[in-house]
């Protein structure tokens, strides 16, 4: 994940602040890393831009278990350090820059592979993945798994979480859409809209009753009831019927 503010009440910023420290900061944990690597043919000495990196946990799963050569950028000072703590103590070498995935500062042609998980959401979604793209070497595949709207979701619950929480997902089929307009080809979609809801009962049973009443009363404080309304709010509508989750991957055309 990647914010760029923390005055207003979000579940992202939460995140951002430190107020919610989870090491796992997306739905299916790293069962759908591993189903991401799988589907951009991530292996051993390749090449991968891990975007909006976070606490790092994902990018240290795949230098681990695929034997990949992996970057991870975030625009969270805050969560790069993190990242690179967590990488030195799993004696892992992996480069944790702080950067902005709207500007990526790499060369054209320098991955084998580019992902993000649960964060394109947030930012401006042609223009990262226009990054993205730019920076993979030809054949090479840009994955992502996101939060979706079910295809007739309300105008005015879409509008409610991007209030919220600055997020602006897009359809299953609205995703694969931005992908080809990016230049990628060979789209694949996976809908894993259950994950939503068993991410949101795993992360309470983490935090526990105590923990969960701790975080409101730090809501309070910081943002008063308004807050504490807001998040609320958030949390129906990630638990609502209109929202969904899917992955996301495409490849560069090997001829570019």
């Amino acid at each position: 994940m990647t914010t760029t503010q923390n005055k207003h009440p979000s579940l992202e910023n939460l995140v951002e602040s430190g107020e919610l420290d989870l090491a796992i900061l997306h739905p299916g944990g790293m069962d759908i890393t591993h189903e991401l690597a799988r589907l951009c043919r991530i292996e051993k000495g390749a090449s991968v831009l891990d975007v909006a990196s976070g606490t790092g946990e994902s990018a240290c799963y795949l230098a681990e278990h695929t034997g990949a050569r992996v970057v991870g950028i975030d625009i969270s000072g805050r969560l790069i350090e993190k990242a690179r703590r967590k990488a030195e103590q799993r004696k892992l070498q992996i480069e944790f820059r702080q950067a902005d995935a709207h500007r990526l500062p790499f060369v054209d042609a320098a991955f084998d592979c580019a992902v993000s998980e649960c964060s394109v959401c947030l930012m401006d979604k042609e223009k990262v993945l226009a990054e993205m793209t730019r920076v993979l070497k030809p054949g090479g595949y840009v994955g992502i798994h996101d939060v979706c709207w079910q295809p007739d979701t309300p105008d005015r619950i879409k509008g409610r979480l991007a209030e919220i929480e600055g997020e602006s997902p897009e359809t299953l089929e609205g995703w694969k859409t931005l992908f080809v307009k990016a230049g990628l080809t060979d789209v694949i979609t996976v809908d894993r809209s259950p994950l939503i809801s068993t991410w949101i009962k795993e992360t309470r049973k983490e935090l526990g009753l105590m923990g969960q009443l701790k975080l409101f009363l730090k809501i309070f404080r910081k943002w008063g009831l308004r807050g504490v309304k807001d998040i609320l709010e958030s949390e129906w509508i990630f638990e609502g019927e209109y929202m969904g989750y899917g992955i996301i991957a495409g490849r560069k055309p090997p001829g570019e």
